[in-house]
């Protein structure tokens, strides 16, 4: 009976609050309407209100009325379903991860016009019976049906103002923001049966300010298959923001993410989501280096500097590993402009990719870097940043590296100022794969010197004029020198 009596008094409540929502749009459509009356009905109001009726203060009078969102909480929560059960993360290796090229064509097959997340589900219904199908479906027809809405974005960022995120406003614009896309997620996940959660929390996306605790500004999904959950990003996934344009990307790596990378970009506002044996706090959240999804797709990882922000006297070695076939390239950066000089170089030693950065005044930097597979035409993607703070002047600049270097496994030992010493010796020693002859050319003197060989090793003293000077290979072969590396 005391069941029977509070789903009676919750039913009475629902229709309480939706009389008070619909006495509350009346009483705004009436005060539109008069203020439009006197507008055009009054020649002194009108002219008052040509000056007085700008985007600015119409935002400012509806959020008089309530209209106003302040929390990204308040648009998901009667979409949330909460899980109380026991959650057991799943493996993401035990995933038919060959089957979903087969499951993402068939998702790009189904044309659906209307706004029924209930029809559309029985659509991907047809293609998709297993869990993980319907899961990965899903997250496929989304990502390539609904675009990311950058001007309701702008418009909340700068009003607080939010969209429609219903989930038949969504099918019914094919655009939205993260919470449209969770909640359509969630609502078709439910139609096919799946048990799924939106997730609140802190994403380290375009409007993410760290330490920042007032409000939660992002929400993906949690979905679970054969009784694991996996965690999911269809708005990541969808693709992403350029200079206020969105472009259309599908992106796999944000369905059922590995946890242990998922974290450095998403922080549920519950702990139990992060799908991790140790939870991370939120403090250490974010003091995590900023890290793109080519990051872990390309099998990188951090080794020396595990934190985004680095103090230091000195010049700074940063050490990723990365598998053989990876290069890497640095940026050192103020205010997204790159710093005039050879501030950076970067080398492989082994599976270790080396990283070192001089600073030419005591100032805040920004170091970006950037890596892909060697035989990659495309450009350097981002993977990893750091927010540096120099104390001390470090005014080295490095030599500047060739292509022929870095695709050789080359390895300086020394000299690393690029400013060699004028007549006197500098030691040359360094590491060059396939190299059969390194020599160096003072261009001044138009002298070269050649380095003695011990294998891959080469070394010599040479005597170095004013001006430019190179290092040049030869590889079997090719009668040709390339250039390795260029001092002044």
């Amino acid at each position: 009976m005391r069941s029977k009596h509070n789903a009676v008094r919750k039913k009475q409540r629902i229709r309480q609050q939706k009389r008070k929502k619909k006495n509350r749009f009346f009483l705004f459509l009436i005060l539109v309407g008069f203020l439009l009356f006197n507008h055009y009905g009054n020649p002194q109001w009108r002219s008052h209100f040509e000056d007085k009726l700008t985007y600015e203060n119409i935002v400012s009078f509806i959020n008089s009325f309530n209209f106003r969102i302040t929390s990204l909480k308040s648009l998901t929560q009667e979409f949330i379903t909460e899980f109380n059960g026991p959650v057991v993360k799943g493996d993401v290796n035990s995933l038919d991860k060959n089957r979903f090229a087969e499951i993402d064509a068939k998702a790009l097959q189904v044309e659906y016009s209307g706004n029924s997340t209930s029809e559309l589900a029985n659509l991907l219904s047809q293609y998709a019976t297993t869990e993980e199908e319907k899961a990965r479906i899903i997250y496929t027809w989304i990502t390539h049906n609904i675009a990311y809405d950058v001007v309701s974005l702008n418009t909340f960022m700068n009003y607080n103002i939010y969209p429609d995120v219903s989930v038949k406003t969504v099918l019914n614009t094919r655009q939205t923001i993260c919470s449209g896309y969770a909640n359509l997620y969630q609502q078709l996940a439910k139609n096919m049966g799946l048990k799924s959660v939106i997730i609140i929390g802190y994403a380290k996306g375009v409007d993410y300010a760290v330490g920042n605790d007032n409000n939660v500004n992002h929400a993906w999904n949690g979905v679970q298959i054969e009784g694991k959950w996996f965690l999911l990003d269809p708005t990541w996934g969808a693709g992403t923001i350029n200079e206020n344009s969105f472009e259309k990307n599908f992106n796999d790596f944000y369905f059922a993410t590995n946890p242990a990378n998922f974290i450095y970009t998403h922080f549920p506002e519950n702990n139990k989501w992060q799908l991790l044996d140790q939870p991370y706090t939120r403090d250490k959240f974010d003091n995590l280096p900023t890290i793109s999804h080519q990051f872990f797709t390309g099998n990188f990882e951090l080794v020396s500097h595990t934190n985004k922000k680095i103090i230091t006297n000195n010049i700074v070695d940063i050490i990723l590993k990365a598998p053989r076939n990876l290069v890497a390239i640095a940026s050192l950066q103020q205010n997204e402009q790159e710093v005039e000089g050879q501030h950076t170089f970067v080398q492989r030693q082994g599976e270790f990719i080396n990283i070192k950065v001089s600073f030419p005044h005591r100032d805040n930097y920004q170091l970006k870097i950037f890596g892909k597979e060697q035989n990659d035409d495309n450009n350097f993607p981002f993977i990893v940043g750091y927010d540096i703070v120099a104390n001390n002047q470090i005014n080295q600049q490095f030599p500047f590296i060739f292509t022929h270097f870095s695709e050789n496994n080359g390895y300086l030992e020394s000299p690393f100022n690029g400013q060699l010493n004028p007549n006197q010796n500098n030691y040359f020693k360094l590491r060059v794969d396939n190299a059969t002859d390194v020599r160096v050319f003072d261009k001044s003197s138009n002298n070269w010197t050649t380095l003695t060989r011990y294998g891959n090793l080469f070394t010599g003293n040479v005597a170095v004029s004013r001006g430019e000077v190179i290092v040049y290979a030869r590889f079997p072969g090719d009668r040709n020198f390339w250039g390795l590396l260029r001092y002044n």
